[in-house]
């Protein structure tokens, strides 16, 4: 009878524990992190700086392309952008985005800006070097 006790509270301890790991992934945070995109058209590679308030996204050489107001909630971003040779100005784009192994996934909910959407839409971005680590 103790025994089934015993092993009923080490199951129940391994499902908490398991249940706090799958928490822990999906509360991975998107700020302080950088991206990096290897974009066809642009014979480069973008790499997307997230910051709290404002991200920004720069090309190879280190030039700052476009910068942003952004907004992150749970699982979406808001993107405006605010200046920048490739910025789309008014409208905002607001994404859902998912961590898969070290990429990042961003999935348009609504995008009044074209050329943005396309670009950065459905692609896989690779974990770059990350801010203050």
């Amino acid at each position: 009878m103790h025994n089934n006790n015993y092993m009923r509270k080490i199951f129940y301890l391994l499902v908490v524990l398991l249940l706090a790991s799958v928490a822990g992934v999906h509360a991975q945070s998107l700020k302080g992190t950088s991206w990096k995109l290897y974009v066809d058209e642009l014979h480069d590679t973008l790499t997307f700086h997230v910051g709290a308030d404002t991200s920004y996204t720069t090309d190879g050489s280190g030039e700052v392309v476009v910068r942003c107001l952004s907004r992150i909630s749970r699982d979406t971003i808001t993107l405006k952008d605010i200046e920048g040779k490739y910025a789309c100005p008014g409208g905002e784009g607001v994404y859902t985005y998912v961590f898969l192994a070290d990429g990042l996934t961003l999935n348009m909910v609504t995008d009044p800006c074209d050329n943005r959407s396309n670009a950065i839409n459905g692609v896989k971005w690779v974990r770059g070097k990350d801010r203050g680590k």
